[in-house]
């Protein structure tokens, strides 16, 4: 999947006013081929989810969801991440899920690529069933079942 950054507005040294062309697509990956295999064997089916909080993670039409425990998980692609995904534009330790009191906060880890929530780059936010998280190129959704 690709996306596109909308036309942007330059006022130049005479006060004129361009319109820049959108700069290149910037690429946003599935993130279940790039899931650590270890994780991948614990991902069910959508229909089979419990209550809780899961990621859904997606691979073309097929998608798969995570269960989210309750504490700290680190999102990366180091080792010692509780969620791992294998791309090179994943920071080591790129951010910190903290799910506690039924609660989700999402904090960027200083990444070098950004972690956004629903298109915005963030530091830390709360997040919320249906909204969308890129680490980098790597995109997924946060979902609840009730």
């Amino acid at each position: 999947m690709t996306t596109h950054s909308p036309a942007q507005p330059l006022t130049t040294s005479d006060g004129a006013t361009e319109v820049l062309a959108p700069q290149a697509a910037e690429e946003t990956l599935d993130a279940l081929p790039l899931l650590d295999a270890r994780l991948l064997a614990k991902t069910i089916a959508p229909e089979l989810a419990l209550r809780g909080h899961y990621l859904a993670l997606t691979d073309g039409s097929e998608t798969r969801l995570l269960r989210i425990d309750t504490g700290i998980i680190h999102l990366g692609r180091g080792p010692s991440a509780g969620i791992r995904f294998d791309d090179h534009r994943v920071s080591r330790d790129h951010a910190i899920l903290v799910h506690q009191c039924g609660h989700l906060r999402l904090l960027d880890n200083r990444s070098s690529n950004g972690t956004f929530v629903n298109g915005r780059r963030i530091s830390a936010t709360n997040v919320w069933s249906g909204d969308i998280i890129d680490l980098g190129p790597v995109r997924m959704h946060l979902l609840e079942v009730r």
